[in-house]
């Protein structure tokens, strides 16, 4: 039975699956192409890692207050930026800058790669591992294009894809926020000090991607 971090941990990697294959549909065949053998080399060079990752070390990294605190830093920077990048595109956003943001995979994404790649040896115990690592990086690169591929399909208007990404994205932060929660009540008053803190943080990065927002349409209005 799953508990709630558990769950949460899921909802966030199928969160962060849906916005890199909504980033990545904006590609043209090649940088699909490009992307597809990037994903395979990575799964590639990080399988000797993941075969000696057992389940234990991945339960104690998840209840790890301090980790958790990495990832929420990290969700909430990638939200920053690549939300901004998805917002400057729903401007018509072309700008030598954005283009380079989209054509980088999210951080969150090689994570999440190289814990499938983990569970998926944990699964198949007795099979080696070089064989598996194979196998993970042929299935997650063909995976990740065909999923690319079938969203810019089902979203042929770039508009809705940006869209899609700012309500991932506004979703990944929340989920963040959750993960740098204490890991258990405090007694005393630390507890709405620690929240308040969490909330200046949230702000300070919505209000950001806001002034991004209003920066790329005063560039749009002095054309």
């Amino acid at each position: 039975r799953l508990n709630l971090i558990q769950l949460l941990v899921f909802m966030l990697a199928a969160v962060c699956l849906a916005l890199a294959a909504a980033q990545m549909s904006a590609l043209r065949p090649r940088g699909l192409m490009v992307l597809a053998v990037a994903i395979g080399g990575g799964v590639l060079a990080t399988g000797e890692a993941a075969g000696r990752t057992s389940l234990a070390e991945v339960a104690s990294w998840v209840s790890d207050p301090q980790r958790r605190l990495d990832l929420s830093a990290l969700l909430l920077l990638e939200s920053l930026v690549f939300g901004g990048q998805a917002l400057a595109v729903a401007q018509d956003g072309t700008r030598l800058r954005w283009r380079l943001v989209v054509a980088c995979p999210p951080p969150s994404l090689l994570a999440i790669l190289f814990f499938g790649q983990v569970a998926a040896m944990l699964a198949t115990d007795g099979v080696d591992y070089g064989l598996v690592s194979w196998v993970c990086a042929v299935a997650f690169a063909g995976l990740f294009v065909l999923s690319a591929c079938l969203l810019r399909w089902l979203l042929p208007d770039p508009l809705m894809r940006s869209g899609l990404r700012v309500v991932l994205h506004i979703a990944q932060a929340a989920i963040g926020l959750w993960l740098a929660r204490p890991a258990q009540a405090l007694p005393a008053d630390p507890t709405p000090a620690l929240w308040g803190r969490l909330g200046i943080l949230a702000a300070a990065a919505f209000v950001f991607m806001a002034l991004g927002w209003l920066w790329q349409r005063r560039s749009t209005w002095n054309r």
